[in-house]
């Protein structure tokens, strides 16, 4: 048999369903105050961790002179890296397979004719500092210091045989 009136008879489910779901919600309100009573909020200690445990990842800088700020603190806060800690986790990406005609690090022929176009070991250092075709400023890396680009630089020419 068909209802006459399928309005009342859909809101009457409905509320049935609303109060259904409110009446999960004020369970589980009540039930978290049953559990949390809010002492270990006043104890600094604890407190301290629930801090630790919801502080951002990471943030994300788009100003470019805090960007030098930022990257001038992290430089500050880590021991300065050597020539083959900077190849290894900057450099090693690009030159080691030669991404976007990035000079391979043994292709004495290319690093060659690098070195000649941009007049020798300070021109190339420049260049990986400012940025060069597809390669970012600094291999993408800002934290890193002018001497740390001339030392990967200096790694990489080495390893070639330059």
């Amino acid at each position: 048999m068909a209802h006459k009136n399928h309005d009342q008879v859909f809101f009457i489910n409905f509320g049935k369903v609303l109060g259904a779901l409110f009446g999960i919600f004020f369970i589980c309100i009540f039930a978290a105050r049953l559990l949390d009573k809010g002492d270990e909020h006043a104890d600094p200690a604890a407190q301290a961790r629930i801090e630790e445990q919801i502080k951002p990842v990471a943030t994300v800088v788009t100003d470019p002179a805090a960007l030098l700020k930022v990257a001038a603190a992290a430089q500050a806060e880590r021991a300065p890296m050597s020539g083959e800690q900077i190849y290894a986790r900057v450099c090693t990406g690009c030159h080691a397979a030669g991404v976007l005609n990035a000079p391979k690090v043994g292709d004495k022929l290319a690093w060659g004719e690098r070195l000649k176009a941009q007049g020798g070991v300070d021109g190339i250092v420049q260049k990986a500092i400012s940025g060069l075709n597809q390669m970012p400023p600094r291999g993408g890396d800002t934290s890193l210091s002018d001497d740390e680009i001339k030392s990967a630089v200096e790694f990489m020419l080495k390893q070639t045989g330059l």
